[in-house]
């Protein structure tokens, strides 16, 4: 039987990147939490294989996309690398 409601995960990169705050630890192994916009989301790194890095609560990240209702985050050195 197939479920019909099931639906492709998609990413969507933002045009224009934003900030958030760390919450909860994002890792290259764990997912966190940030406050964007106002609101507290789900957040992952946008390329966890590529990041050795741990952003702790009270720094901040570079927001890029969606994954479904997880945010796709870089940390801020590293989106700094790429702009």
């Amino acid at each position: 039987m197939t479920n019909t409601l099931a639906t492709p995960k998609r990413i969507t990169l933002f045009d224009h990147p934003g900030i958030a705050e760390v919450v909860r630890v994002i890792s290259s192994t764990e997912r966190g939490r940030v406050k964007f916009k106002a609101s507290f989301w789900p957040a992952r790194f946008y390329h966890p294989s590529q990041s050795d890095d741990c952003v702790l609560p009270t720094e901040q990240v570079t927001v890029v996309g969606i994954d479904g209702i997880t945010l796709l985050v870089m940390p801020i050195h590293a989106s700094a690398q790429i702009a």
